[in-house]
């Protein structure tokens, strides 16, 4: 494999910007052609959208780029190797990397859900090889959170570093995750690269978050399944859904709230949204309760409301809410589903 360098991977940073109470992501360096762009006819959110959707397929040919270089190590990982000294073996049967957090590698745990054997041992040090790129990844990506692989051993490959053994729990069945499975061969027979679109809590510490994600072959067998990770936080304050001025947020398809502000969830009568505390490891899929959800909200004219622009696939739409008249306009993204919303009031 030829050396692996950051400017292989270094884009132009994607930026949001606030501008004013809309939102924009952009390519450092790209707000004149915005202008441009608005001048020529494009309306604000169009031009938000089609922002959007460039950093969506970037991220994808990332993630997809990360697979490919998994499957070019796996025929490495069926040759014996000299004995390494990485990782060592804890008394509940979970291999680790001790030093990782010390050196500022890419952290290794394998459960022991899977009882490691020779053969788990070569791909972990056969693998061992993506540790560069994994680490480029988060740093040449303002958005992303942390990158990974995981394969069907429950060994799992992150950066940045934790302490795995106080994070993860022992005898963790990773493949019953869904940072697995949605992309395993019942879930995506296509073997694309896949979006995760509903937030969930991740069991490495970070919070709500979603990811890129995409299957690792070889010889046709799956091997595991790598990703990328955005936290819904960095999305909040990426976006400046927190100013004080700020009446934007994201919804999913199905109703639920992906981000927003707390200035939106109140307009909305919604619970604080606050990150995931952790009280203990996280042992299953974790997701936002149904009160987040709009389409099931208590407020008849809120249901009502976003039924419309979510189900019938209108642009706009009015909300009458406490003797006050709301318009709120929105664009879909496509590659995830969701649809990024901005409130006004009405005259």
């Amino acid at each position: 494999m030829p050396a692996i360098t950051k400017t292989m991977f270094r884009r132009p940073f994607v930026k949001f910007l606030v501008i004013g109470a809309v939102t924009l992501l952009f390519d450092a360096g790209c707000n004149d052609r915005f202008a441009d762009d608005l001048e020529a006819g494009g309306s604000t959110l169009e031009v938000l959208k089609e922002r959007i959707n460039v950093a969506i397929r970037e991220t994808e040919q990332d993630v997809t780029f990360l697979a490919a270089r998994l499957a070019a190590a796996y025929p490495a990982t069926q040759n014996r190797r000299t004995p390494s000294t990485d990782y060592a073996l804890a008394d509940n049967g979970v291999l680790y990397r001790p030093m990782a957090v010390h050196r500022d590698v890419p952290a290794v745990f394998v459960s022991g859900v899977v009882p490691v054997d020779e053969e788990v041992l070569r791909i972990v040090e056969g693998t061992e090889v993506i540790d560069p790129l994994l680490k480029e990844l988060v740093l040449a990506n303002e958005e992303v959170t942390q990158a990974y692989y995981n394969d069907r051993n429950s060994y799992n490959r992150i950066y940045p570093p934790f302490d795995v053994l106080t994070q993860y729990p022992a005898g963790m069945n990773i493949p019953a995750y869904n940072f697995y499975y949605l992309a395993d061969e019942k879930n995506n027979p296509e073997r694309n690269t896949v979006w995760i679109r509903e937030p969930y809590v991740d069991p490495a510490g970070r919070g709500w978050m979603i990811s890129c994600v995409a299957p690792v072959y070889w010889n046709g067998k799956l091997e595991g399944v790598c990703g990328l990770d955005i936290t819904i936080e960095s999305i909040v304050r990426s976006l400046g859904l927190e100013e004080a001025n700020s009446l934007a947020f994201i919804v999913a398809e199905d109703g639920s709230l992906v981000a927003a502000g707390e200035s939106i969830v109140r307009v909305l009568r919604l619970p604080p949204l606050k990150n995931h505390r952790y009280v203990d490891t996280v042992r299953s899929d974790t997701f936002r309760p149904e009160n987040y959800n709009l389409l099931r909200s208590s407020s008849p004219e809120i249901r009502a409301s976003f039924r419309e622009l979510l189900s019938s696939g209108a642009s706009s739409t009015t909300l009458l809410l406490d003797n006050r008249e709301w318009v709120i306009r929105g664009v879909e993204v496509e590659g995830l589903g969701w649809k990024i919303l901005q409130m006004s009031l009405g005259r």
